[in-house]
């Protein structure tokens, strides 16, 4: 344990203590409940403006694809916070919700659950502006054949077939780093409507539409993106007051009571400022942890029990020290995945985890994994050991991991705390995903320092990339229908950053090739396990 690891981790915790506080100033009235809609069970959270301001109208919220209500509390804290009582949805297979994903089922709870809340008096059409992003907004478009509202906001919608008449007053979102299917949806509905009408009296008849391009934004940034948020409220206002100066209401959005009094915009902030916290807190964590299981270490072998005294001390210690040349491991790399990605053509091995997109993807990694481990056989036995201690200080430090990082984005940012279906499937994952870890921690060798230590990582990131450029191409070139891992590129490639510094950070501790690959396995199998949709 290092002064450094102590100093960082007193600052997680004011910057936890921090983000708690501003969250729990900002935070807005909410309320979870399940809506009974026919033969659909929706989660639901109702979001309520501040105390003392009349609701001027209501917000349905619609996640995307491999996303969940709670993703959308940034937008849908802030609708509410500027006068419209806000309902977010879970679609099926999609966060609390246990039923079975299929795209026609989305479509089919999300019109029961609309209907439901006018049926119960909840909300009112003339009143009520639809916000969708993705598959969400897809969905918010085509119900204005069966629920016409007052207003649509579709944020990159996805691609869909065009409902037989276009939704009232239409606002849509593309960003200009939209992978090309969602830019040329949203250029088709701009087509489909003939262009931008926004004079007052398009409101008034039900006619408006804008297509916005939001300019160094991605397909998920935007739902945290400031001027989308800013946009999507003036939109709803100028539908809902129609014959009021597009100033007033411009004027009124910048200084509406939840901006002024509760400083609504702190919400997010502090939600990133917890997080960041926790990563701060991890590398004491990690030396506490393998401190703890040093005393109990179990020797594997004669080589192991040379380095057990210098467990944290060596930054060279680890049990492999063949590492073949980077040129040659990355034509290993590309070979590898792209047998996979044929093999896939044929069949998805574990097709039976039942997760869209994830099973694909788990597929992937194993066939990948256990390729390059074959190749890399000598390399691989090398680095193996039966030290018990590093494993369970890896799985303990993992599952811990897990929880803790799963149950602050559970609250504030996105669904990872996983529910039993979901823990099956973590389950199921765990030996396929420590097959592809492993893989990895062979190729890529001991943890150094200094300049080759960051060298190492940007090959780790590599390798990473060529993967994804695999899955790239076997959509467009083998139309293989997996546009949900191009689609989390952003979330992916953030997941792989910290999950290769976490690694690396308890390999360098343990010299444990199989622990780390250990505690690499358990991240991965959390990650798909928790995002990807239930089928």
């Amino acid at each position: 344990m290092k002064l450094w690891e102590l100093g960082l981790a007193i600052g997680g915790a004011i910057c936890l203590l921090l983000g708690t506080a501003w969250i729990r100033r900002s935070e807005l009235p909410r309320k979870d409940f399940v809506l009974d809609a026919g033969s659909c069970r929706v989660p639901a959270t109702e979001y309520e403006p501040p105390a003392n301001v009349s609701p001027a109208g209501s917000a349905i919220v619609l996640h995307g694809l491999s996303a969940n209500r709670r993703v959308m509390t940034y937008l849908s804290e802030d609708f509410a916070g500027h006068g419209l009582r806000t309902y977010a949805l879970d679609s099926p297979g999609h966060g609390d919700n246990r039923e079975p994903f299929t795209f026609p089922r989305a479509q089919l709870c999300a019109t029961a659950a609309v209907e439901a809340l006018i049926r119960n008096g909840k909300i009112d059409p003339r009143t009520t502006v639809f916000v969708g992003h993705s598959m969400g907004a897809a969905i918010a478009i085509r119900m204005a054949d069966s629920e016409p509202v007052l207003a649509t906001l579709a944020i990159s919608p996805a691609p869909m077939k065009l409902p037989s008449r276009m939704p009232a007053n239409l606002l849509v979102f593309t960003a200009q780093f939209d992978i090309p299917p969602l830019a040329k949806e949203a250029k088709d509905l701009e087509a489909a409507a003939g262009g931008d009408r926004l004079a007052p009296e398009d409101f008034a008849q039900l006619r408006a539409f804008e297509l916005e391009r939001i300019p160094f934004a991605t397909h998920t940034s935007l739902l945290l993106d400031r001027r989308v948020a800013h946009r999507s409220e003036l939109w709803a206002m100028r539908a809902l007051f129609p014959n009021v100066a597009t100033e007033t209401l411009a004027l009124n959005v910048d200084l509406a009571t939840y901006e002024t009094f509760n400083f609504g915009r702190r919400r997010l902030a502090g939600a990133l400022l917890g997080l960041i916290g926790l990563l701060m807190i991890f590398p004491l964590a990690a030396s506490a942890v393998v401190q703890v299981f040093r005393i109990f270490r179990t020797v594997g072998n004669q080589a192991d029990s040379a380095r057990a005294s210098e467990l944290l001390n060596d930054p060279q210690i680890d049990s492999s020290d063949r590492v073949p040349g980077r040129v040659l491991i990355l034509f290993e790399e590309i070979i590898c995945a792209l047998i996979g990605m044929l093999m896939l053509t044929l069949f998805v091995p574990l097709r039976v985890l039942h997760l869209y997109s994830g099973d694909y993807l788990a597929s992937l990694l194993l066939v990948y994994g256990a390729l390059l481990l074959i190749l890399n056989r000598v390399n691989a036995s090398a680095a193996f050991s039966l030290d018990l201690a590093t494993k369970l200080a890896a799985a303990i430090l993992g599952i811990g991991a897990i929880l803790a990082v799963g149950g602050w984005l559970n609250w504030q940012l996105t669904d990872g705390w996983m529910n039993a279906p979901r823990w099956l499937r973590f389950c199921a994952l765990l030996p396929v995903l420590w097959i592809f870890a492993y893989a990895e921690e062979v190729v890529l060798g001991p943890v150094d320092s200094g300049r080759r230590r960051a060298t190492r990582f940007a090959f780790a990131m590599a390798m990473r990339l060529e993967l994804w450029l695999v899955c790239a191409f076997a959509y467009y070139e083998l139309v293989s229908g997996q546009v949900l891992i191009l689609l989390l590129v952003t979330a992916l490639a953030v997941f792989s950053i910290l999950q290769r510094l976490g690694t690396d950070a308890l390999r360098r501790r343990t010299g444990s090739a199989p622990a780390a690959a250990l505690f690499g396995a358990i991240l991965g199998a959390w990650l798909i396990a928790s995002v990807f949709p239930l089928t």
